[in-house]
């Protein structure tokens, strides 16, 4: 035979303060939160230059963490780069370089060093020390990048997990909770 019981409700703000701050620790951000975030980061890639572009990371809080990407390196881009830095007229065409970023073997992490630039001159009349320097300052490049799109990742990430954002979802809810937390 069914029984009549009654219980009490409450609204968030009515909570213990224990149990509102217990459910503001055990929040969960909404899986898809980084889709826009990555789009942004494949049309950058795009208008910068970079074909073949394959873009991952993990965040934010263990060893290893980090962004990082492999692709190849438009002429244009590789121009750009080395323009940059390079305080003399080249003497050689940045054209004539083929430039990728390519994943190390390392399968548990996926941070800038993961990656390396592959430097493949198509003309014989670079230098070693010419070489090195390339090398080196696509390296840097590479790095700033994937420093730059991690923090543009954790910094949104961030935005959406602060204690008065996730306040004002839970009352936004008009959520009915029980007096330990549960939703009722």
């Amino acid at each position: 035979m069914p029984k009549q019981q009654s219980i009490t409700t409450y609204s968030f703000s009515e909570l213990d303060l224990n149990v509102q701050q217990s459910l503001i620790d055990t929040y969960e951000v909404d899986p898809y939160w980084d889709d826009q975030v990555i789009d942004d980061i494949n049309d950058e890639a795009d208008l910068l230059g970079i074909h073949n572009f394959n873009f991952r990371y993990t965040g934010f809080w263990s060893q290893g963490d980090g962004a990082s990407f492999t692709g190849v390196l438009s002429a244009e881009l590789i121009t750009s780069i080395l323009k940059k830095h390079f305080n003399k007229n080249l003497s050689f065409n940045p054209e004539e370089i083929h430039a990728s970023i390519e994943r190390k073997a390392y399968p548990h992490y996926v941070h800038n060093k993961t990656v390396y630039a592959a430097i493949d001159p198509n003309e014989e009349g670079i230098s070693d020390e010419d070489l090195v320097l390339i090398e080196s300052l696509i390296e840097d490049w590479k790095d700033e990048l994937c420093q730059k799109w991690y923090k543009k990742l954790e910094s949104h990430y961030d935005s959406l997990s602060t204690e008065e954002l996730i306040v004002e979802i839970y009352e936004d809810l008009d959520a009915i909770f029980l007096e330990d937390g549960r939703i009722l």
